[in-house]
C-alpha cells in the first residue's frame, strides 16, 4: 500500500511501520542507531524533521538525509532504519 497525504503524514506512516518491525523483533525505537531518510526535494525537510523529532523524542539516532529524485510510487519520503540488539 502506497502512502497517501502530505509529507508529514507519510513520514508518520513510515515511522509507524518502522516501529512495527522493531516490535516484531523485540526491539523499540531506542534500539535504532541510524536512519537514512530519502526525500525527493529538500523543501520537505522541515516537515519531515518535525515528524521524525516527535517520533524519536530525546533519542537521537544518527541520521543521513538523502535528497533524491522521484521516489517509488510517488512517495514523498522513504525511511531506512538500522537497529542494534544486545547479544545474549
Amino acid at each position: 500500500m502506497m502512502p497517501e497525504g502530505s509529507v508529514c503524514s507519510q513520514t508518520k506512516q513510515a515511522l509507524v511501520k518502522v516501529e512495527r518491525i522493531l516490535l516484531a523483533a523485540g526491539l523499540s525505537r531506542e534500539n535504532v542507531v541510524q536512519c537514512r531518510v530519502y526525500v525527493p526535494d529538500v523543501e520537505y525537510w522541515d516537515e519531515v524533521n518535525a515528524a521524525y523529532a516527535d517520533f524519536f523524542g530525546a533519542h537521537r539516532p544518527a541520521r543521513v538525509v538523502v535528497p533524491s529524485r522521484n521516489l517509488h510510487g510517488g512517495a514523498l519520503v522513504e525511511i531506512e532504519a538500522l537497529a542494534e540488539m544486545e547479544a545474549d
